[in-house]
């Protein structure tokens, strides 16, 4: 495990100095072909209803789905083969619920879920997905309101499942680097949504998603340059999460 002192924090600074370059080291990392035991991050592609379109934040760059996408997952992955010893596809891979590929793929990234509807099919599918042991990242949503709607619809997906507020002390935040506390930075923070983290847990107390409420670490992964404080931290989340994802 590694801390999360001022040493880590210039390591990953100089992973956002290489995603900000042409460097012929990363040419070189993007070439890596796939495999059996090489990770891809997959997102998540959901129709949203047409009245979404009037809600803050969702069209601003493309359907809600899509936002920071394939920029952060790019990114991402350049995170990972610097700071990590994980095989990466480099892809930026979309899939629907009603993809059987899916259950090839550890873990799966949705955002935006404020109009989140999914059919009773998909609703089905996700929680079978879930059961049968895949994770979950759910980023990039804000409000009372899409936390409800996150709520009502995970109901469906995996009833009779817990969820819960966390704090610094779960595993997720230490099982790669260190988080003594959380981080409570966030591009949502100056129109007043402070970040909040949860999990979803199965009757066995196993975490099948986590949760950034009032965040959007997809932006650090995708704008590293315009908060490099925050991106930092960003990507150390979202290593945390993948690397919990493939070791629980």
């Amino acid at each position: 495990m590694i801390p999360t002192h001022a040493k880590f924090f210039f390591i990953v600074q100089a992973c956002i100095t290489v995603l900000l370059s042409d460097s012929p080291f990363l040419q070189a990392q993007n070439a890596h072909k796939s495999g059996d035991h090489v990770f891809t991050l997959v997102r998540i592609k959901w129709d949203a209803p047409g009245w979404a379109r009037y809600m803050p934040f969702f069209y601003s760059s493309g359907p809600p789905w899509s936002h920071d996408w394939p920029t952060a997952e790019e990114n991402m992955y350049t995170a990972l083969k610097l700071l990590t010893r994980l095989q990466v596809s480099g892809e930026p891979k979309i899939l629907t619920l009603n993809d059987d590929e899916i259950f090839d793929y550890p873990l799966l990234y949705i955002c935006e879920i404020g109009a989140w509807a999914p059919t009773d099919k998909e609703a089905e599918r996700l929680g079978e997905y879930l059961k049968r042991g895949g994770f979950l990242i759910i980023d990039d949503f804000r409000g009372r309101r899409e936390l409800l709607n996150l709520i009502k619809q995970m109901n469906r997906v995996v009833p009779g499942y817990q969820y819960k507020k966390l704090d610094a002390d779960h595993p997720i935040f230490h099982c790669f680097f260190e988080f003594n506390s959380l981080v409570y930075d966030s591009p949502y923070l100056a129109s007043g949504y402070f970040p909040e983290y949860y999990g979803w847990f199965d009757p066995d107390g196993r975490m099948v998603a986590i949760v950034n409420y009032n965040n959007d670490i997809g932006d650090g992964w995708e704008w590293p340059k315009q908060d490099e404080i925050f991106s930092a931290e960003a990507f150390k989340l979202g290593i945390n999460y993948i690397i919990y994802s493939l070791t629980h």
